[in-house]
This record gives C-alpha cells, structure tokens and sequence, in this order.
C-alpha cells in the first residue's frame, strides 16, 4: 500500500475590486491652478485605472495630473477594473474651474424710462456667475415697489416715479472665487406732459386785433406742440400770432405731445372774432296783417347777433299779448287790434363789441268788413217802380260787393238800381267781402214787387147749402193776396154763428137759417198797393121738408067712390112724393087717384124727401071703403055695442066683422 502527497498548494483567489476611492482634494479651482486626482481600488490582482473626463477618456494611471482651465470643468470618473473577477468600480469628482469675472453692464426692457409705467434693468455679464445683488444709491433695493427675478438678475420697478427711481443703479457678480461690479446707471425717466396750459388772454376781439395764443406743458423730453383752429393745423410752434379776421374765430387747441411717454394733453380756447353787424330788417309772417289774428314779426339779421331788441312806439314791448320767442328774435302779437297795433317796431341787434337797429316799420292792419249795412229803404213797391239799394261796410282795405238776387249773382258795385218787375222780388244779400282778411259780412233785404189783383170768386165747400148744416165760403184768387175781406148784405160779417179762418180766406156759416143767410155774400182782397172785390153770391139754402100735410078729406067712403089724396110740404128744392098702401108705395106724385074698393081700404102714407137736406117727413091716413050692410048682432052679443069707440059693421061671406077704430 502506498500513498504519497501533493506539494502544498496554496489558493490565489482572485478578488475585487471591492469599491474605487478617489483621493480627497478641493472640487473648486482658479484657471491655472495645479490639480491631481488619484485613484485608488483593493483588488487581486491590483485593478487596472481609467480615468474619464466628461466620459472621454484621458488618463489610465491612477494619478492624474494638471494645470486647471475653463476647459477642465466637468465630472470625473475613475474606472477600477478586474478583468479576472470580471468587476469594475467607478468613483466620480466633479471639478469646478472658476476664471475671472468681467465687469457686468446694466441693460434697459426699453430705450426710455416712462413715469407711470413698468421698467427693468438686467445685470448684463459673463462667466460663471453664481449671484446677483444690486445697489441703489449704494443700498440693498427695499419696498413692495422694488421687484427681483428668482436669480436677482432682472430688477424690475413698477409705476416708475420720476422722483423716486433716478437712481444711480449698480449691480454686482459674483462666484465662490471672484466677483465685479457695473458701472453706476442713473435712470433718466420720461414724464409728462402733466397739463397743457393757454397762456390766459381774452376769448372775443373785433376784426383786424393782433391775437398772440402762446401754450406751456412740464414735460421730459420737452413736448412738442401742435396748434389747431376748429380741428385743422395751423402752426407748430408754443406761440401763435395772427390779425383777427372772421375766419379766424372758432376753438383753438394746443396739443403738447410727448412721443417717449406717449402722452398727449390738449387745452382749448374758443375765439369769437366780431365784426360790425349790418343794419336788420323786419320780416312778416304773412303779407297782411289781419285784425283779431296773430300776426309775427321776424328781426332778420346777418352777422353774429347775440340778442335781439324790440322796440314798439320806442318802449320796450309789454302786455299779455305780446310774445316773443326765446331768442327774442320773432315778436308775436296774438290777436291784432287795428288801433293798438300800429307801431311803429323798431327791432336791435347786438353782440359784445356791436350793435344796430332795423329802420321803424309801421304795420297796415286789415280788418273788417265788420257789418254789412244796406241803407233804409221800403221793402214793398209796386210794378214799373225805379229802385235802388246801396251797400256799405267799414274795412281796410275796402271790401268787394256783390249783390245776389235770390243766391244769383246781378251786381258787383255798391250801389245797385232797376225798374220793378215782378221777377225782380225776392231777397237781396250784399255780400261785403276782404279777400286779405278772409271775412265776408252780408246783410238781406227783401223786396217784394206787387201787381194789381185779379177779381176774387167765391168757392163753396159743399155743391147745396143745407139748413141747420154747417156750409163754408172760400175766397178763391191768385197774386199777392195779404188780406182777405167779406162783407154779408155789404156789412163786415158779425154773430157768433160766423166763423172766419186765421188768414180770413174761409168764412163758414154755422148752423144755415134760410131766411137769414141769403146774402148776398162778397170777398176783397188787398195788398200794399191793390184791391179787388168778388162778384156778389147769394146763397141758395136748401131746407126742409118741414112736415107732410095730407090734404084733408073724408075718410069713409062706399064701394066705387072716386077718391083723390092730396100731399104737400115745404121744402127747397121742392121735395119728391111717395104714397104708400099698408107700407107698400103705389104713386110718385103729390096727388094720388084711384076708385074706392073693399081692397084699397086701409092706411094711406104721404112720404115727402128732400134729397139734398136728407129730410122725409110723412104724413098718413087711414081710408073706410064700405060694403053692403048684414047682421050686427055679433057685435052687439059680443059686448062691443057700448065701446067708445066707433063701430061699423059690413058682411062679407055671410059672416059678420066688427071694425073698430079709434
């Protein structure tokens, strides 16, 4: 059995890199200052070193050497590797190079300070600046009005103040090694114009003054000032001199400009420039002047009139009815009178410097006509009469007639004449007429032209005239009739029982008498100048009958007597006659005949009838035509013998009949 033993073998284990350290030394260097930077990594076997610059390589040594610049500024990284563990460790620095620091300068937000508005300042500088600070009038800005950027590079001033913010301004750089300051800035603020201000002169002058408007503003820079006249340029200058002329009124305006702040102020001044005013005249409202209408009168000027003036009978106008209007340039009289009205007017203009007044006008007042008057004359004339009518009225100017006949026109004088006709009655109107004022007046007058009256007849109401009836007279004619007139038996009719119609043209006789109201009856008629009487009428009445009278005869007769009845009666016309039988008519005539039979006994009627009175009367009686004689005995059996009455007794048939009869 053997054994036998390896050499010790001893392990090499292969470690690391466990962390890469880079040696402690400042991170903040000036240009040109000497820097190392080592690295250092436990490892096996030792690490291999990298040293990175901003990522680039440039050294593989663990010691790095050199003279700071600008340029070296950066992170470094040191790169510890083991390429038999397979690991690497990194360790970085970052350096920071510092150069000096140049001086900053102060750079505006705008070319020019304007008061009232926002203005910056910027600290203007290179290099690597950490901090800003800035100064004014060497202290540490303060007030809510004072405004820094996050970095205090900016410093901003709110609502500049011209006062306040002139400075001077400094600003300050720095960086952990250097720092520098800027020159002192003084700020030169803009402002104004505050107020543009004229020169205080007087606002009117008359044609041909020499008129200075000089104009003043505060301002920085100094305004530029710009004149006006009514809107137009007319000089750029602070003082503007001219010779008064009528053009040259109007409003002048200075305009102070200020192109840095922006601002304009203006100040106006109105110049009235007068010359002398012209005299005026009186203008009318109307052509005429009319009594009782109102009536203006125009104070026509030209120039610049600042008042108007009147002047009535050289006073001051007064009165209710006198109105002027608000200018006083139209004076107006309400309701003209011919006599208070008159003038003369004198009407005034003026202004500040001039004044004039209109020549006197003296105003014609029309009027009327007020009434028409037609001179007293008759109105009534007969035929073929010369007549003539005149017309006057009161009018300025003299009115116009005309004369109407009728509506119809016949004459355009005052005065008019002709010779009556009949044609020519009726009425006449003057119309008096002013065609300025308008009126027209009329006054009528009627004439009336009569011609002689034809002769009257009498009319009757009814054809007959009947007594106890009433019967009327008409008094028929034509022509101008103003009167009617009768006359009974040639006497003015009197007596209750005659009645006469208002106009006296119907007489009407109540209850006719025939003795009484013959007549004969007549009418007149009249008028101013004619009468005329009817032909006389005698008035037939007609009457009755009165009564039935039959002539008186015996009433009993024998069979074959000749028996004649006899009628009569008064009456107009005469009446007719009827004779009736027991009521049954058997004659027309007054006397009626016939032979006496048992059949014609009985009662006889006498009818007597005026057809135009309406009247019948009768009269009757009673006929006894007797027989041959029988026995009475009957009536005496009978108890009639002793009657009062008459009796008689006739046979008939072989019987016996009473008769009686009272």
């Amino acid at each position: 059995m053997f054994s036998n033993r390896s050499d010790p073998f001893t392990l090499d284990v292969a470690y690391g890199p466990d962390i890469a350290t880079i040696v402690h030394t400042p991170d903040v260097y000036p240009t040109g200052a000497n820097i190392t930077l080592s690295c250092s990594a436990t490892s096996n076997p030792p690490v291999q070193f990298t040293w990175l610059h901003n990522g680039q390589p440039v050294s593989n040594s663990a010691t790095f050497s050199f003279i700071a610049s600008l340029n070296h500024a950066g992170t470094y990284t040191c790169t510890a590797s083991n390429s038999f563990t397979g690991l690497t460790r990194n360790a970085t620095k970052n350096l920071i190079i510092y150069a000096p620091l140049s001086k900053p300068t102060i750079v505006t937000s705008n070319i020019t300070a304007v008061e009232t508005k926002d203005f910056s300042m910027t600290c203007q500088a290179t290099g690597q600046i950490h901090t800003y600070r800035w100064f004014i009038n060497g202290v540490a800005p303060a007030g809510s009005r004072i405004q820094l950027s996050p970095d205090k590079k900016i410093l901003t001033i709110p609502n500049l103040t011209r006062r306040d913010n002139k400075g001077p301004y400094v600003c300050e750089i720095e960086n952990p090694l250097f720092s520098n300051r800027s020159d002192p800035f003084t700020l030169d603020v803009a402002y104004g114009p505050d107020i543009a201000m004229i020169v205080r002169t007087q606002d009117v002058y008359p044609t041909g003054a020499n008129i200075t408007l000089s104009c003043s503003a505060i301002s920085n820079p100094p305004v530029q000032f710009t004149w006006l006249q009514n809107g137009q340029p007319v000089s750029n200058s602070a003082t503007f001199s001219f010779i008064a002329s009528l053009n040259h009124a109007g409003t002048y305006t200075c305009i102070a400009s200020n192109s840095f702040t922006g601002l304009a102020c203006t100040a106006n001044k109105t110049l009235i420039i007068y010359a002398p005013l012209s005299k005026p005249t009186i203008l009318t409202s109307n052509r005429t002047a009319v009594e009782t209408k109102d009536f203006s009168l125009t104070c026509q000027g030209t120039g610049q009139i600042h008042a108007y003036r009147w002047f009535i009978n050289g006073l001051a106008p007064s009165g209710s009815r006198i109105q002027l209007s608000p200018d006083k340039k139209i004076l107006t009289i309400g309701n003209l009178t011919r006599r208070e009205n008159k003038g003369p007017y004198v009407c005034e203009i003026e202004n500040p410097l001039f004044r004039n007044r209109s020549d006197p006008f003296t105003l014609n007042v029309t009027y009327g006509p007020d009434i028409a008057t037609i001179a007293h004359s008759v109105d009534e004339y007969p035929i073929g009469a010369n007549i003539t009518l005149s017309c006057s009225a009161v009018s300025n100017p003299p009115v116009q007639f005309t004369w109407l006949h009728n509506g119809q026109p016949v004459s355009n004088s005052a005065t008019f004449s002709f010779i009556a006709s009949m044609t020519l009655s009726g009425t006449y109107t003057c119309n008096a007429a002013n065609s300025l004022t308008g009126l027209t007046r009329s006054a009528t007058k009627n004439v009336i032209i009569y011609a002689p009256l034809s002769k009257p007849t009498i009319v009757t109401s009814n054809i007959t005239a009947v007594e106890t009836k009433d019967f009327s007279f008409t008094c028929q004619a034509t022509g101008q009739i103003h009167t009617y007139r009768w006359f009974i038996n040639g006497l003015a009719p009197s007596g209750s029982r005659i009645q006469l119609s208002p106009d006296k043209r119907t007489l009407t006789i109540r209850n006719l008498i025939r003795t009484e109201n013959k007549g004969p009856y007549e009418c007149e008629i009249q008028n101013p100048f004619y009468s005329n009487r009817s032909d006389p009428f005698t008035l037939d009445v007609a009457y009755g009958p009165d009564t039935a009278t039959i002539v008186r005869t015996v009433d009993e007769y024998p069979i074959g007597a000749n028996i004649t009845l006899s009628c009569s009666s008064k009456s107009n016309p005469p009446v007719q006659f009827t004779w009736l039988h027991n009521g049954q008519p058997v004659s027309n005539s007054a006397t009626f005949s016939f032979t006496a039979s048992l059949s014609l006994a009985g009662t006889y009627t006498c009818s007597a009838a005026n057809s135009f009175t309406g009247l019948t009367r009768t009269a009757t009686k009673n006929v006894i035509i007797y027989g041959v004689l029988g026995n009475v005995s009957v009536c005496q059996e009978n108890g009639y013998k002793n009657k009062p009455q008459a009796w008689e007794l006739w046979s008939s048939y072989q019987s016996s009949i009473c008769y009686f009869f009272d």
